[in-house]
């Protein structure tokens, strides 16, 4: 089984595929990186240098794997940060070929756009996303923000707007599901998985720091144990203790960065986190 999974690449630092790959690994999966950009580290370190991959490039990157006959074995593809409007057009494309011998490929979206009240990416790239891949998704992780975009709301962090939000998208999408992170409240911290008639919410005790990378490992480790199990519940689940994990792991380090060995031995041992439910 092998995930395709298209995002950005840093040199220090954990983000993009420099976690999403072992991070899938971890959960005994194949993963294809496909880097669309190539920095030397998260520019939330105030500078980087580095270079966005072309859409060119990275088409014929996708043509070359073609070729090989391997896209007809992939078990899903996952997006993430993609530097370029144009590179939307790449990953459609990625999906539409592996969808042509095996329509039931899970396309999973991390719109990568912005956080707490702020785009970070170049203009037309949330237009991008949201004309060519959301229409193509079946599981979406966007952060709160990234959910207001998406679906064209102003949003509180309360459950029931977020949740009516999320509904919303995955009737005008046809979505399997939405997955929110990162939602912050007075002392704690939640992810929420909304269905078309059911919500699920892992609340941890929220750490008094950020992060950088933790979407990018919820999204890789949702993807992989949606592929291994089938069940979007117990793959939220599963993902939802791994972010929980490396948070406490990597504010117990005090680095700046995903302390990765670590967090890896600790996924071995990962057990899926406790779900409050409601409709």
């Amino acid at each position: 089984m092998a995930i395709l999974s298209i995002q950005s690449r840093v040199s220090y630092g954990y983000v993009g595929n420099s976690i999403a790959v072992p991070a899938i690994q971890a959960a005994g999966l194949e993963a294809w990186p496909l880097d669309t950009v190539s920095f030397s580290n998260h520019p939330g370190h105030g500078q980087f240098t580095g270079e966005v991959r072309s859409a060119a490039e990275l088409d014929a990157q996708i043509d070359g794997l073609t070729a090989l006959g391997v896209m007809d074995g992939l078990s899903a593809v996952l997006s993430g940060y993609l530097g370029l409007p144009d590179t939307a057009a790449v990953v459609a494309s990625a999906i539409d070929r592996t969808r042509a011998s095996n329509p039931t490929v899970p396309f999973v979206l991390d719109p990568v756009i912005g956080d707490n009240g702020r785009h970070f990416v170049r203009d037309g790239v949330a237009e991008a996303i949201c004309e060519k891949l959301l229409p193509r998704a079946d599981i979406v992780t966007p952060n709160l923000y990234e959910l207001g975009v998406l679906s064209g709301a102003t949003l509180t962090n309360e459950t029931d707007v977020i949740t009516a939000a999320a509904r919303n998208l995955i009737r005008k999408s046809k979505l399997v599901a939405v997955a929110i992170t990162g939602i912050e409240r007075t002392n704690t911290i939640s992810n929420l998985l909304v269905l078309e008639d059911i919500h699920f919410e892992a609340i941890t005790p929220r750490l008094d720091r950020g992060f950088n990378g933790t979407g990018d490992l919820f999204a890789a480790l949702l993807t992989a144990w949606f592929v291994r199990s089938g069940d979007i519940r117990s793959a939220f689940a599963r993902a939802a203790d791994g972010l929980d994990i490396a948070t406490r792991i990597t504010a117990h380090a005090g680095s700046m960065e995903l302390v990765l060995p670590a967090i890896l031995k600790n996924l071995k041992t990962l057990r899926p986190a406790t779900l409050l439910q409601s409709q």
